[in-house]
């Protein structure tokens, strides 16, 4: 009778991951899907939760296909703090588990995949720890024989940023129906693809998932950020499509910017953060984007306040750029205008293009061989200042009317 218990809670164990039989391969729900699509005839609720599966019990779909990913803040395997609004990248997500006997199989593809995806600067990995059910979320029942998952990288000899769901919370959030589960999440938060296990896939497990992505990444870019850049370029007039008052919403900026793509971030001033857009250009042959300019909120945060550009491909009205520039070719009168300015990692000439509502701003420095102060400087010294940083400040809605 003994035995036999223990082996009744094995089954109940693994449940989550395989049974002994196996599916036939045109019916296994193995396959990389972007949306959710009718399964074959022969799928069966064989859980009872509304989720059709195949014979190994994965699952044909996913709930939260094409939804936004799910807020939660949680503790990662190092000790730090995770919070889910920081994934505003391209990133893989891994949901597995020590205990889970399929994701063991897969550990050698994670790894690989891991290792394949820190080559690329236009995406990022994540894996997340979770429990079989609510009612195993012992430490012995989370990871066995090696009491953490530092441990078990350790073992492994290597390792990746693991968040860690220690009572079924966050894996309920995601919905997540069986282990491993692969889900792709674009800049916007939103769920992109699903797959199940890399072991049973066939091929070149690796190297096809990533195609995969990269086939999504592309058509995602195409339908979200398509139609030809715009000159880059920037002024007391605007800079591309962005012209005069406008809202601080992502539609926008996909308006004011085609071609581009748009990644959300957060700035800090102290120890306050607020919202930016981070607008750059779209990656191609493996190289990531190039950061084009920064849209900043006005105090309101719900129109924006300022457009700001460090990238030396952008002209300014009379055609300088960042880095090239120098503070001598302003005129007499708009060199009057210029203020000197210290902070924690500039010293700059700010020259704003008018002194009581200014439109455009740049800002000068020291070139590099310059140890001292701009302030102590000799003026043709001072003149020598390079271009920095363009900034344009759109009129509020109200100043406009």
């Amino acid at each position: 009778m003994f035995r036999q218990i223990i082996l009744a809670a094995a089954v109940l164990v693994l449940a989550a991951c395989s049974p002994d039989k196996a599916a036939a391969p045109e019916e296994a729900a193995t396959s990389f899907i972007t949306a959710n699509v009718p399964p074959p005839a022969t799928a069966t609720d064989t859980k009872g939760d509304g989720v059709l599966r195949d014979a190994d019990n994965r699952p044909y779909g996913y709930a939260l296909l094409g939804e936004k990913f799910p807020e939660f803040t949680a503790t990662m395997a190092d000790g730090q703090a995770f919070d889910s609004a920081v994934l505003n990248r391209w990133m893989v997500i891994d949901i597995w588990g020590i205990w889970c006997g399929d994701c063991m199989r897969d550990a050698p593809y994670v790894a690989a995949l891991a290792t394949a995806i820190e080559q690329d600067p236009d995406l990022y990995f994540l894996s997340i720890h979770v429990p079989a059910n609510a009612s195993r979320t012992t430490p012995e029942e989370l990871y066995g024989k090696y009491g953490s998952v530092e441990a078990y990288f350790t073992e492994k000899g290597y390792s990746y940023p693991t968040v860690l769901d220690t009572d079924m919370s966050i894996r309920e959030k995601l919905k997540i129906s069986w282990t491993p589960s692969y889900l792709l999440i674009s800049p916007d938060g939103v769920i992109r693809a699903f797959r199940t296990d890399l072991s049973v896939a066939g091929g070149e497990p690796v190297k096809d998932f990533l195609k995969d992505v990269a086939r999504v990444k592309s058509e995602v870019r195409k339908a979200e950020f398509g139609g030809a850049p715009l000159p880059a370029g920037i002024g007391p007039d605007g800079t591309m499509g962005l012209k005069g008052p406008t809202p601080f919403t992502l539609d926008a900026m996909k308006a004011a910017f085609p071609g581009h793509e748009i990644l959300t971030d957060r700035a800090y001033v102290g120890e306050q953060a607020y919202p930016v857009f981070l607008i750059q250009t779209l990656p191609a042959d493996r190289q990531a984007g190039h950061l084009v300019y920064v849209v900043e909120p006005d105090w309101t945060l719900g129109n924006v306040g300022s457009v700001v550009t460090r990238n030396t491909d952008v002209a300014g009205p009379d055609g300088g750029k960042v880095g090239q520039m120098k503070l001598k070719a302003l005129s007499p009168e708009a060199r009057s205008l210029c203020k000197f300015e210290t902070d924690a990692v500039d010293a700059l000439f700010v020259c704003p293009d008018s002194a009581e509502n200014p439109r455009f701003i740049r800002a000068f420095g020291a070139g590099g061989d310059f140890d001292g102060k701009l302030s102590d400087a000799a003026p043709d010294y001072q003149e020598e200042a390079v271009l920095l940083e363009m900034k344009y400040l759109p009129p509020a809605p109200a100043d406009d009317q």
